[in-house]
């Protein structure tokens, strides 16, 4: 019985990263007064600049397509050895991948405060989610653009099978 509890745990956890896998778009949206988009995931890349769309995307969201099937794959080979050997894995990417997405909006704190700040004086606030003024100096004028960050329904949905996958390894850690 208590066998059956942990492959079906782990199962499920397994699945969870497959749905995450095939979510259609991206978990976070930033935008800096719509002069540049950033709409990105673990497994999708849009970035806009000036309302064009930049080539650079595309090309990283090939390696990112691969990238989807890697974690499908391993998934489902996962869930073939708790169903046939019985050899419980647990593949916690998406686990850790979901609870550091939120430094994505730390690293663009960080990126204007200091890298951007050493070209012209740029004062980034401090903000996870929600919207913002960014003040930048240029040539003795004062420019204000406003800064959006947040999640979107697909990072929650990641964030809660990353969860649940960090449960799962826990109790079947466990029970075991």
């Amino acid at each position: 019985m208590r066998g059956r509890k942990i492959t079906l745990m782990l199962i499920t956890s397994m699945l969870l990263n497959i749905l995450v896998a095939l979510l259609p778009s991206y978990w976070w949206y930033y935008s800096a007064g719509g002069m540049v988009t950033i709409k990105d995931s673990l497994f999708s890349f849009y970035l806009e600049f000036l309302g064009r769309t930049l080539e650079i995307g595309t090309i990283i969201n090939y390696i990112l397509f691969a990238f989807r099937f890697y974690v499908i794959s391993v998934s489902l080979y996962y869930i073939y050895l708790a169903l046939k050997k019985e050899i419980i894995k647990h593949y916690l990417l998406i686990t850790w991948v979901s609870y550091l997405y939120i430094l994505d909006p730390l690293i663009f704190y960080l990126l204007f405060n200091n890298v951007v700040n050493y070209f012209t004086p740029v004062k980034y606030p401090l903000f996870i989610i929600g919207s913002e003024n960014m003040s930048i100096v240029y040539k003795n004028v004062i420019v204000t653009v406003l800064v959006e960050s947040y999640p979107t329904i697909y990072y929650w949905i990641a964030l809660f099978a990353g969860t649940f996958n960090l449960i799962s390894r826990i109790i079947t850690g466990r029970l075991s």
